[in-house]
C-alpha cells in the first residue's frame, strides 16, 4: 500500500471515529443521524481497503441507503421529533464508567497482548492479489446458484415481517 493510500485510510478512520463520537454525544437527533451516515461511509471505505468489496457495497446500500435515509425521513416527517433534545444523563454515569474502565483495563491490556502475540508480523505474500481481486462475482453466483432457495426464503420472511409491522402499526 502506498503512503498516499495509507494517509487516505487514516483520514477515513478518523472520520469514522469522529462521526461515531458525534452520534454518541449529540443532543440533537437530526445531527446524530447525519453523523451516523458519515460513520457508515467511513466503515464502507475501510471495507474497500480491506479488500471486501461486497461488504462495502452492502454497507452503502443497506446502511447508508436504507437505514440512515429511513431514519432521516422519519425525523423529517414527524415534526415533533425534530425538536426533541435527548436528556443529558452522562454526568450521573461518569464515576461508575471510570471505575469499570479502570477495573477492566488490566484484562483488556492482557487480552490485547495475547492477541498481538498471535497475529502474524509479516503480510502473506499473496495478500495483495487476494485483497484486490473482486469477490462480488463469487458471492452473486453462490446466492443465485446453490443458495437460491434460502435466499428467496429469507426474502419471503422479510416481506412477512414488513406486512406484520404495517398491520401492527395501523390505526385502530
Amino acid at each position: 500500500m502506498s503512503e498516499t493510500a495509507k494517509i487516505i485510510l487514516v483520514l477515513f478512520q478518523l472520520l469514522t471515529l469522529a462521526s461515531a463520537l458525534l452520534v454518541t454525544f449529540s443532543p440533537n437527533i437530526l445531527y446524530a443521524s447525519i453523523s451516523l451516515l458519515f460513520a457508515f461511509l467511513g466503515v464502507a471505505i475501510m471495507f474497500l481497503y480491506a479488500g471486501a468489496d461486497f461488504l462495502a457495497g452492502v454497507q452503502v446500500v443497506v446502511y447508508i441507503g436504507g437505514v440512515t435515509i429511513l431514519v432521516l425521513f422519519a425525523i423529517m416527517l414527524t415534526s415533533w421529533m425534530y425538536q426533541v433534545k435527548l436528556r443529558d444523563s452522562r454526568g450521573k454515569l461518569i464515576v461508575p464508567l471510570l471505575l469499570a474502565l479502570f477495573g477492566l483495563l488490566p484484562f483488556l491490556y492482557q487480552g490485547a497482548q495475547h492477541l498481538a502475540s498471535r497475529v502474524l508480523r509479516t503480510v502473506p505474500p499473496d495478500f495483495q492479489t487476494f485483497a484486490y481481486s473482486p469477490k462480488t462475482n463469487a458471492v452473486g453466483e453462490a446466492l443465485l446458484g446453490n443458495y437460491l432457495l434460502p435466499f428467496e426464503g429469507i426474502t419471503v420472511l422479510l416481506l412477512g415481517a414488513l406486512v406484520g409491522a404495517v398491520w401492527l402499526a395501523r390505526p385502530k
